[in-house]
């Protein structure tokens, strides 16, 4: 029996050998993000990507495996963002804050030509409040994570004199997030509408001024940053 054509092309991002499971974990994160972990079953998963349950469970084994196959291919420019920022990647990297603001930023505009990733995000991260759901786990640990990197950098940039005295960078990193978590969450209700890059330019501009010893804040958008 000729096998149904998938809806939904895989991405670049989720490319893979195999072009099924790529159209799998593309259907997944529509679904998840279009109504949650909890109100997606594997068969309206398997609808979507044109396949069935059963090959789904031999690519993946289970739906929490597959939602954590998701989170894992969104994960992927978030490490590859702040790997550019680790001390020794390159010249000046891991103690200018201006940079690290920069990289933040420009993450978060990436994350913009993706909605589908936001908008499950955003979702998931609401449900996993709940100890007993499968991505809770996941989410903890990305948040200790990132706060732990960011503030790791901005110590850096502290102890090389750039920014006050005084200031805490563990403090200062979690404002940093949920910053940017409290806007994509108001981006994904106006369905776009809301100017979150603008907005989150804004706070950390703000935010490099407060901090750095020369009171400067970040450079002049860039023509990408523009166009957004």
């Amino acid at each position: 029996m000729e096998q149904p054509t998938p809806r939904h092309r895989p991405s670049g991002q989720y490319a893979a050998a195999d072009p099924r499971r790529a159209a799998i974990i593309d259907a997944a994160l529509v679904l998840f993000a279009k109504a949650g972990y909890l109100n997606s079953s594997l068969a309206k998963i398997a609808a979507e990507a044109g396949t069935s349950a059963t090959v789904i469970t031999h690519h993946f084994g289970s739906k929490r495996r597959l939602l954590m196959a998701v989170l894992e291919a969104r994960e992927d420019r978030t490490v590859r963002t702040f790997g550019r920022l680790a001390p020794g990647s390159g010249p000046g990297s891991g103690d200018d804050v201006r940079a690290l603001f920069r990289e933040v930023l420009a993450l978060a505009a990436y994350n913009l030509t993706q909605p589908g990733l936001i908008e499950l995000y955003t979702r998931l991260s609401a449900e996993a409040g709940d100890p007993a759901h499968p991505a809770h786990a996941y989410f903890a640990e990305r948040y200790e994570r990132v706060a732990g990197f960011l503030a790791s950098a901005l110590r850096r940039s502290l102890d090389k004199g750039q920014l006050r005295t005084g200031i805490d960078p563990e403090s200062i990193a979690r404002e940093i997030l949920a910053v940017s978590d409290g806007l994509q969450v108001q981006w994904a209700v106006a369905e776009g509408r809301l100017d979150f890059v603008g907005l989150y330019r804004a706070h950390l501009d703000r935010l490099a001024q407060a901090l750095t010893v020369d009171g400067k804040g970040l450079a002049e958008p860039t023509e990408a940053e523009r166009l957004l």
